[in-house]
């Protein structure tokens, strides 16, 4: 039989299957059509050697910012070979007056898929350095849901950046986050809220979401976190995660911190997704690409299913494609990525310029989206040795 890609001898794990066994991926017509733990590949049009490798679905990132005319906005194309990333999320770069934008010069220009948030603020983040919301006549949740009921193919959810310097503080601040929440249930969708030094306590923010909504930053460090001051994770937010309110990394540039993180693991508490929150800022450096921010997790002890499942499977879920996207199931898009696993010592460093040293390192090799081979690949730029 003739297929457009066979992937030979890889270690094929996909969290979505509870599958983790050396074996071969097909792919034909952009769709995965064998995996089996041998394929004739005579007749195949591409053989990609994965022998050492890891062979997951292709990785989905919930946090990016992909409007390249916005502040920090990058080329999302050029993020996939990079990182192995085949789906994106961006997290509200634009709002209401803009989106329209969006979609047409970005989003259905990309090869990439990109799906997208609808920032509370009419203006997204065009003037961010600002605060969006500073200014009250700026939210405008009637026009997240008519901009959501115009995009509804590629717009999923609600934005809002929940910082005091952006939202205001006490009454204003919580009638900008009612709002947000607000335009999240009159659109039947979800809320993102990105966390940071917050008006509200991140439990009492965490208490006003419901099931599905979802806190991103997670890991950030400051005065309002999901940690007290003992390291212990907040018993609100525990109750918050078993109720159904996810928890995003979006690791960004300033929103991920080592002992944030060690200490909410210590407690049993695990992000529901790994994102990067990647732009113009932390590209190169301290984030660099999905895979490099997975590794960290698994410098941290995350066992490997339990990352790439936070990479793949849960997003997959989030975007409500669970059946066509982070999955290698027979028929699903040939969203692939391939992994090269590198062993040695590692500088990995958090948003607050810490650094610890790991022993291994994810690095994309290799990218099929949508059935085609992505031009170039991870390389070793984010390799750090340690000494």
């Amino acid at each position: 039989m003739s297929y457009d890609i066979v992937i030979r001898g890889g270690e094929v794990i996909d969290p979505s299957q509870k599958m983790r066994q050396v074996c071969d991926v097909a792919v034909s017509d952009g769709k995965v059509v064998a995996v089996q733990e041998s394929i004739d590949c005579s007749d195949a049009t591409t053989v990609i050697d994965a022998r050492g490798q890891l062979v997951t679905p292709g990785l989905i990132d919930l946090h990016v910012h992909v409007y390249p005319h916005a502040p920090l906005g990058l080329d999302p194309d050029s993020l996939c070979a990079a990182g192995g990333v085949t789906t994106m999320l961006d997290a509200g770069t634009a709002g209401s007056y803009n989106f329209d934008a969006f979609r047409r010069d970005t989003i259905d220009r990309a090869d990439t898929q990109i799906f997208s948030l609808v920032n509370l603020s009419c203006i997204g983040l065009i003037a961010a350095n600002l605060g969006e919301l500073l200014d009250r006549r700026y939210a405008d949740p009637d026009g997240v849901v008519a901009t959501i009921e115009r995009h509804r193919d590629v717009a999923v959810g609600v934005k809002i950046r929940a910082g005091a310097h952006i939202i205001g503080t006490g009454e204003q601040g919580w009638a900008n986050l009612n709002d947000a929440i607000q335009a999240a249930r009159n659109s039947n969708t979800w809320l993102m809220v990105h966390i940071g030094e917050s008006p509200m306590s991140i439990p009492e923010l965490a208490e006003a979401l419901s099931p599905g909504d979802c806190i991103t930053h997670c890991f950030k460090a400051g005065s309002t976190r999901v940690t007290d001051d003992s390291g212990k994770v907040f018993e609100g937010i525990q109750a918050a995660a078993e109720r159904g309110v996810m928890f995003d990394v979006g690791h960004g540039y300033g929103s991920f911190n080592w002992d944030v993180v060690q200490n909410s693991l210590d407690c049993g508490f695990e992000p529901t997704t790994i994102s990067t929150d990647i732009h113009a800022k932390n590209i190169n450096g301290p984030v660099y690409d999905m895979a490099t921010t997975m590794s960290k997790f698994l410098m941290l002890g995350v066992p490997l299913e339990r990352v790439i499942e936070m990479s793949t499977t849960m997003p997959a879920k989030v975007l409500n494609h669970p059946d066509q996207l982070g999955t290698l199931r027979i028929g699903s898009v040939a969203d692939i990525a391939v992994l090269e696993r590198l062993t040695g010592k590692f500088i990995f460093t958090d948003s607050y310029r810490q650094q610890k040293t790991g022993t291994e390192l994810l690095v994309a090799s290799t990218t099929v989206r949508r059935g085609e081979i992505v031009p170039g690949g991870g390389g070793r730029r984010m390799q750090q040795l340690s000494e």
